[in-house]
């Protein structure tokens, strides 16, 4: 009897684990990647920031609610693009909590500008670019943004 009642047991704890509720929630500006092969699984996904790469999100009903609009960041910065390597497009990520002029320039590895696909003043916020490199050649990129005092430069890599 003790025996019965302790598979019993371990059966409940094991159904439960399996199909026990999750959630999973992203801060604005983040984002995540899901490695190819790799399961994201999760009941209900909260925040503003993205999933993105070559694995499964599963589960049951995954219900992915929308940014807030009206969230102000406390800080300056410049995310990773996603994905990264790309062809021909990748996102860029970025998030300034003060109004001002921005500038976000595209360099190649011998510090040439290529191009400036962010050059004007904005509002605090968050905000997404795509960049298109489908004129550019496969390589090494740097990508910089300057805004206040606030620079930063990040690595992204163009294959074709």
């Amino acid at each position: 009897m003790i025996q019965i009642l302790s598979i019993f047991l371990f059966k409940m704890v094991f159904i439960s684990l399996l199909f026990s509720q999750s959630s999973f929630t992203l801060d604005a500006g983040t984002s995540l990647g899901v490695l190819t092969g790799a399961d994201l699984c999760a009941n209900s996904i909260n925040g503003s920031g993205i999933i993105y790469g070559g694995g499964t999100i599963c589960g049951g009903l995954v219900i992915i609610e929308p940014a807030v609009q009206n969230e102000i960041p406390q800080t300056y910065a410049l995310n990773q693009n996603y994905p990264n390597p790309f062809n021909p497009v990748t996102t860029i990520l970025y998030q300034i909590p003060n109004a001002g002029d921005v500038k976000i320039t595209v360099f190649n590895i011998l510090g040439q500008e290529v191009l400036a696909p962010v050059n004007n003043y904005q509002a605090a916020g968050y905000y997404r670019i795509q960049f298109d490199a489908s004129h550019l050649a496969s390589g090494i990129y740097i990508y910089k943004i300057e805004t206040g005092d606030f620079v930063k430069s990040m690595k992204m890599s163009v294959v074709k």
